[in-house]
């Protein structure tokens, strides 16, 4: 039931509710973070939900804050970098730190098709 909470995204000054991703998901993406457990799966959709509503092309990176990958989908800060480390050694995403106290970059560099 998405429809029940509203988390709002502000982007160029305008507000949104988000509740669903935007463009099609690659199944053979989908597939090798599942390998990873839900929280990478949850990483995952945020990472496509983000690039869907900022419009971003796939070789741009994505911003991962822990506000609304905590609200959107439920991953706490810990379990953000748990898994951020785990799918980067994997070679699913390029991970840039930003430095300590600074949110992650996050491009994903798995192919669509295998």
């Amino acid at each position: 039931m998405y429809n029940k909470v509203k988390p709002i995204l502000e982007i160029n000054n305008t507000k949104r509710g988000v509740n669903y991703t935007m463009g099609p998901i690659s199944i053979h993406q989908f597939n090798e973070f599942s390998k990873y457990g839900i929280n990478a799966l949850r990483l995952f959709q945020y990472v496509m939900t983000v690039r869907g509503l900022k419009k971003l092309r796939k070789d741009e990176f994505v911003k991962i804050d822990n506000a609304n990958l905590y609200s959107w989908f439920g991953v706490h800060q810990p379990k953000k970098w748990t898994v951020l480390n785990k799918l980067h050694n994997a070679g699913l995403i390029e991970l840039r730190k930003q430095g300590k106290g600074k949110a992650p970059l996050v491009k994903i560099i798995v192919p669509t098709k295998h």
